[in-house]
């Protein structure tokens, strides 16, 4: 049996701390001060705001953008 993500088809904003396992059709924006674990699929652009934590275990599409922040590989 598969297990189920979320998918989202269009652009996001992770405003909050924590994990997503799942698809997001359009661009992320991770805010300032946030810590996130993103795996699963990003079909446009990352961008890392200044001060945010990312561990990356997702596939992106289109380009990542740091603005000052923490990018980890999962």
């Amino acid at each position: 049996m598969s297990k189920m993500r979320p998918a989202n088809a269009d652009d996001h904003l992770f405003s909050q701390s924590g994990e997503f396992d799942g698809l997001i059709g359009g661009d992320v924006t991770v805010a300032k001060g946030v810590e996130l674990t993103l795996n699963g699929l990003v079909n446009g652009d990352l961008r890392i705001e200044s001060g945010a934590v990312v561990r990356l275990g997702a596939m992106v599409g289109g380009r990542v953008f740091n603005n000052g922040g923490t990018l980890v590989a999962a």
